[in-house]
């Protein structure tokens, strides 16, 4: 609150001062309550006001209450109250009661310049304006009170020509008036004339030292257009001095401190603060901003929503309630906060900011385009404003408009490591790596802040450079000595190293600083789990999300641990279904539960869950494009086609979108259509390798190898060190079976990037075009590069056993599990081997494959056929039975059930499974040996 009359509020955009209820003790309510009986209203009102003298306003509230309830036609205990409830910080429950005070014929010049003032700490400037421009009031005070009112609302909607007008005005109804004066000088400091503005406060606290709102803005102009927190510190406490009971200027205090990064100086502030008024709105505010700094951005929600209950236009409460959304991951709600913030300031800066940053991250960059636009269009644009916008503009896929913005950032600020950062990653995102990636060591070495350091973190990760990457974590940690962070990157760097001990090392100090990390916690699941410790591994995320019911991560993340495990599908369902119900905010939920939903092939419920989550979260692109995939493995390829068409309408510039709706054309059996749509992305990136490589397969699928083998070509041209063009290439030249050119192409593609995946594309092309010995050169190579490829090793298993080289399989599985003890598949083909040569532990290894992964049809399948070979018939028909109950869409399972019960000489069961095998007709490829054994039942 600003004024020497001790009232006035001052709207401007970031200094609209909380206004919610004190709570009083239950005592003193007691005491106050137990004082009145027996009294006149007359006599409460008398010591009510005596209690408002003595700035005693959560008394003199009981006092007027109790008043209103012996009479409640009192229009002056109803004026009074709504006075005490304003100084209470209640804005709207001031209002309430000055709107009946009004009814009551209160007189205007008494009412109004309350109700003007509760109306701005309501964020109500608009009405401020609407309701008593035009009225002219002739008591001079309350004139020059109300006409400053509207100064503040001219000024909170940037008028600035109008609120000086009003604040004239003002002081033309009485000289000197301090709260004006105030606005005056608010209005000179927003204009750059911070001298002049000085100028008019120092001339107030001459005339009135104590003056609360003159000395407030002095203090701010001294801090923010001064540089000088001492001065500003001393001037805040100088206002407390006079005013002791000053919430706004003790809150100013801690308010300086963090600034300046003297955390511990600000909370210490703080529980002074806490002590005076715990419940006053500044101390709340205050409270969950050291929350949000705390990283306990639940707590500082739960705050912010106590105070928008009854504040529910607070600007700064807002904002900060929208902060901590976006870092729980709640963009929808987030936008729904900052939007309403928007609207009570548009001019705003900070709150275009932090929207645009939700708009990002929530993979909307062109709404974060346009919520900057009209922070870009102007000539003095800061450098904060166009980083953002350029990082809009590239996520977009508008390199033009990106660079333009970044250069416009580095000539407003060429020495701010923030933007010089921001260029450098845009840089690596276009290719041009090299002198980006220098550029960011020197920035990382030359700032204190970490946000180089993690840019730098992520470039050399993405280039497998694991030394420079752990380098760039080590000058990231010693940066956040106090944070899990440095450490839980550290692990997964080392966990995909093979370095277990290492990782879960790491893992552990994370936990160490933050307990319920999720990236540590998850990270030390994983080691559990392939350590052979799953109750471990589960136990890690239960007792995490016991700690924070609606952590989503965790949930999908023990849904993913238990698939791992071979939990049940309805099991795991059941858990994403509960991770969706718990927070229905959260996108990573309704992905993972769409996803399972459709890697099962329950394409209804992976349409109705894609469905309610584009409810829960409108305009969200995963949802929608996962919408868009759930309509199409449905095979509802019309509305798959309208969805995608929606979301690249949303995101027009987003290439991506265009490669899915393509599929969804091509399965529309509109190819031309497709080919329209990849081609304008390829006109929107052109180096944009999902479009480039639909376009060739969908030239190939059209019969035209040759245009397919032009845009494989094209891409070779345009990144003749990228290994993109020559695996393309060589996948078209493997879809016609022309193995010689796609081994040709695979080598070249292997000669610029080495992976398992290439690799094992080139053998199986060796082996197709007749040249064993140049794969097994090629296997030899690898296999002595790359000893602990576990990968490449189950593909020598595979590509063995398809051969029917049964030695060189079971030694390939068998090294397989050496490196890893657990992997299910290698045991369940071990077994299959070993039970198809008659070699004892076939049903043993069977069984063991099936503990770490039960329920799975195909290694009951492979059970049976071990318990055949051991002549185990009921046995083996009992697991047949139960693969077939799983796969019942697997009629091959139900042949083989019909052979093994046919082996038992159970005949009618046998021809029962036959002939509903008979019925699918040419549906099943294996009709011709149904029908054998038929005829021989």
């Amino acid at each position: 609150m600003t004024g020497p009359e001790a009232t006035h509020v001052n709207l401007f955009a970031t200094e609209i001062r909380l206004m919610i209820r004190v709570a009083l003790f239950a005592c003193l309510l007691a005491a106050l309550a137990a004082c009145s009986v027996g009294e006149s209203d007359t006599k409460l009102i008398t010591s009510a006001k005596a209690l408002i003298d003595k700035r005693d306003f959560a008394g003199a509230v009981i006092q007027l209450k109790n008043a209103l309830d012996k009479n409640p036609d009192s229009s002056e205990a109803r004026f009074l109250l709504g006075k005490a409830l304003l100084q209470s910080a209640n804005a709207a429950g001031a209002l309430v009661e000055l709107r009946k005070a009004e009814e009551t014929q209160t007189p205007e010049a008494q009412v109004v310049p309350e109700i003007a003032r509760a109306l701005l700490a309501t964020g109500e400037a608009s009405k401020v304006i609407a309701q008593y421009a035009q009225l002219t009031l002739a008591d001079g005070r309350a004139a020059a009170d109300l006409k400053t009112s509207l100064a503040s609302a001219y000024a909170a909607q940037g008028n600035a020509e109008l609120a000086r007008g009003a604040a004239a005005a003002a002081l033309q109804a009485q000289a000197g008036y301090a709260p004006a004066i105030v606005v005056l000088a608010r209005l000179d400091a927003s204009e750059g004339k911070t001298d002049s503005a000085l100028v008019q406060l120092d001339g107030v606290l001459a005339r009135e030292a104590g003056n609360e709102g003159a000395g407030l803005l002095r203090g701010e102009l001294l801090l923010k257009a001064k540089k000088d927190p001492v001065a500003a510190i001393a001037t805040y406490r100088a206002v407390v001095a006079a005013n002791p009971d000053s919430v706004a200027a003790l809150a100013a205090v801690v308010d300086t401190f963090l600034q300046q990064g003297q955390d511990a100086a600000a909370r210490t502030e703080f529980e002074k603060l806490k002590k005076l008024k715990p419940q006053h709105p500044s101390t709340l505010y205050l409270e969950a901003q050291f929350a949000f700094a705390d990283k306990d951005y639940k707590a500082s929600r739960e705050i912010t929503d106590r105070m928008l209950a009854v504040m529910p236009n607070n600007l700064r409460v807002l904002m900060l309630a929208g902060a901590a959304e976006i870092s729980l991951q709640h963009y929808t709600l987030a936008e729904g906060l900052l939007g309403r913030a928007l609207k009570q300031s548009p001019n705003l800066v900070a709150t275009r900011h932090l929207l645009a940053q939700s708009y990002l991250r929530a993979g909307l960059p062109e709404k974060a385009a346009e919520v900057l636009q009209p922070l870009i269009d102007s000539p003095a644009a800061d450098a904060t404003s166009l980083t953002l916008a350029g990082e809009a503009y590239l996520r977009a896929g508008d390199s033009k408009r990106s660079d333009v913005a970044f250069q416009r950032a580095l000539k407003v600020a060429p020495d701010d490591a923030q933007v010089r950062t921001s260029v450098a990653l845009a840089q690596i995102a276009r290719g041009d790596s090299g002198p980006a990636l220098a550029q960011l060591e020197t920035i990382a070495k030359g700032d204190t802040s970490a946000q180089a350091d993690l840019a730098l973190v992520s470039a050399r990760w993405q280039r497998n450079d694991i030394q420079g990457t752990l380098a760039a974590i080590d000058a990231l940690q010693r940066k956040l000595p106090t944070q899990a962070y440095p450490h839980t990157l550290r692990g997964r760097v080392l966990g995909q190293q093979g370095d277990v001990a290492g990782a879960t090392a790491s893992f552990e100090k994370a936990l160490a600083k933050e307990p319920r990390d999720f990236a540590a916690t998850a990270g030390l699941a994983d080691m559990d789990y392939f350590a052979g410790r799953a109750e471990a591994a589960r136990k890690r995320l239960e007792d995490l999300i016991k700690a924070e019911p609606k952590n989503a991560r965790a949930r999908v993340a023990l849904a993913t641990l238990d698939t791992r495990l071979g939990a049940p599908e309805a099991a795991v369902l059941a858990q994403l279904v509960e991770a969706v119900k718990t927070d229905p905010s959260q996108r990573v939920s309704h992905l993972a539960l769409i996803d399972r939903l459709l890697a099962g092939g329950d394409t209804q419920r992976a349409q109705a869950a894609a469905q309610d989550a584009t409810a829960a979260l409108p305009s969200d692109p995963l949802i929608m494009d996962a919408l868009g995939r759930a309509h199409l493995a449905a095979g509802d390829s019309q509305r798959a086609v309208s969805v995608l068409k929606t979301l690249t309408n949303l995101q027009a510039k987003n290439p991506q979108h265009l490669v899915r709706l393509a599929e969804a054309q091509v399965a529309s059996k509109d190819n031309a259509a497709a080919t329209r749509s990849l081609r304008q992305a390829i006109e929107l990136d052109p180096d944009h390798l999902p479009a480039q490589r639909s376009l060739a397969l969908l030239a190939a699928a059209d019969k035209r190898p040759q245009d397919a083998l032009a845009i494989a070509r094209t891409v070779q041209k345009r990144g003749p060190q990228d290994a993109a063009g020559y695996v393309l290439e060589g996948d078209l030249e493997s879809g016609a079976k022309n193995w010689g050119a796609a081994a040709t192409a695979y080598r070249a593609a292997l000669q610029r990037s080495k992976s398992t995946e290439l690799t094992i594309k080139l053998h199986e092309s060796l082996i197709a075009a007749g040249k064993g010995a140049d794969a097994d050169r090629l296997a030899a190579d690898w296999r002595k590069n790359n000893p602990k490829d576990v990968i490449f090793l189950y593909h020598l298993g595979d590509t063995a056993l398809a051969a029917k080289n049964w030695p060189q399989a079971d030694a390939m599985y068998r090294a397989v599990l050496a490196q890893q003890p657990r992997h299910a598949a290698a045991m369940n083909n071990l077994a299959w081997l070993m039970a198809t040569q008659r070699q004892p532990g076939a049903t043993a290894m069977a069984e063991r494959a099936l503990a770490l992964l039960p329920d799975r049809a195909a290694l009951l399948d492979t059970l049976a056929f071990a318990l055949e070979a051991e002549n185990q018939l009921p046995k083996a028909i009992d697991a047949q039975k139960r693969a077939a109950e799983l796969e019942p869409r697997s009629p091959m399972l139900r042949l083989r059930l019909a052979q093994l019960l046919i082996k038992h000489g159970n005949k009618a069961d046998a021809r029962k499974e036959l002939e509903n095998l008979s019925r699918l007709g040419s549906a099943f490829e294996a009709q011709a040996e149904v029908a054998s054994l038929l005829k021989r039942l």
